[in-house]
């Protein structure tokens, strides 16, 4: 591995965390604000397809189509992915779990 690699790893990883923000963010948003519409199906549905639409897009051109590149961006969702649900939890269920708190 050379360390121009190593560089562009980094870069994916780094840009995989924000996807995962992008991603992540717009699902909680979506949640908090659209869940007493009127036509809620809709309103998800269409997040949902934009957030994948710009999810899928991001891991492709971040990582220039090859697999390295875009293994490290998946890499970055998916921490994305544990720090929001460690921060969504609720106490309560964090209590449940044996937690001294």
């Amino acid at each position: 591995m050379t360390w121009y690699d190593l560089q562009k790893m980094v870069f994916c990883l780094a840009v995989g965390l924000g996807i995962g923000y992008f991603h992540f963010g717009g699902l909680w948003l979506t949640l908090q604000r659209f869940a007493g519409t009127r036509r809620y199906g809709l309103v998800f549905v269409a997040s949902f397809l934009f957030r994948s639409f710009v999810t899928l897009a991001g891991v492709y051109f971040a990582g220039n189509g090859e697999w390295l590149g875009m293994t490290a961006c998946l890499a970055g969702i998916l921490i994305m992915r544990k720090i929001f649900i460690g921060k969504m939890q609720p106490l309560a269920v964090i209590r449940t779990k044996g937690s001294p708190v």
